[in-house]
């Protein structure tokens, strides 16, 4: 890994309430390598461009000016940078980008779009054929620049999907971790060239500390936003 997200990764602690819990949960984790490893991290647009959770009703699907062609231009666009998108995940994203609209308000989706600008264009230049980003091949400077982003955006990919404000439910310290630990979640997907979440067995074994390490700080954020 690039030396500057090594030392961003070293930073990552576990949450204190979590940290007796979690160190035996790695533990099982290493000694199971096979069975289907437990789980609670929702799917975020942060981290792709899918948002297969959502129910889209039928007229999301019809010919219209769609609010994805203003980030990636078009699906064309976007399947010569990410292979494995279809045209359905895309009118999904859509979908969600025509929710934030009505959910935020005029105001706050042009500032939740500038942001997300950010990120669609990190995904179309550094992403693989999932759309995720190894962020040890990043510059530090690209890097700072799209970590920024998801720090900003975060709250409001809460909002839209029905749950509290990460930013809001946890500490500075933690919500920093938190936004750390997504990137190096999606950056072991990057590596491993998958559009899901990986078992532990498929991770190589110099990184599987910081893959649980990073998958137990979004698992404590998972289930400090199910029990607000």
């Amino acid at each position: 890994m690039g030396n500057h997200f090594k030392e961003d990764i070293d930073k990552i602690e576990i949450p204190f309430q979590l940290h007796e819990r979690s160190k035996k949960g790695i533990k099982a984790a290493k000694s199971e390598m096979g069975g289907t490893v437990k789980r609670f991290v929702k799917k975020r647009i942060a981290i792709t461009i899918m948002a297969a959770c959502l129910m889209v009703p039928t007229g999301a699907f019809a010919y219209q000016s769609l609010l994805a062609d203003d980030l990636y231009g078009s699906f064309d666009n976007v399947k010569k940078h990410i292979a494995n998108i279809t045209m359905k995940s895309y009118l999904l994203f859509d979908a969600k980008l025509s929710q934030a609209k009505g959910d935020l308000g005029k105001e706050q989706f042009e500032q939740f779009k500038e942001i997300l600008h950010v990120i669609t264009d990190a995904k179309l230049e550094f992403g693989d054929k999932n759309g995720n980003i190894d962020y040890s091949k990043v510059s530090e400077e690209k890097l700072k620049e799209v970590k920024a982003a998801i720090y900003e955006i975060q709250p409001y990919f809460d909002k839209l999907n029905n749950q509290p404000s990460s930013k809001e439910i946890l500490t500075p310290e933690e919500y920093e971790q938190y936004i750390q630990a997504l990137l190096t979640f999606e950056t072991v997907m990057a590596q491993l060239g998958v559009s899901s979440p990986p078992k532990v067995e498929m991770v190589p074994a110099d990184a599987q500390e910081e893959f649980l390490k990073a998958r137990a700080v979004l698992d404590y954020v998972n289930e400090k936003q199910m029990g607000n």
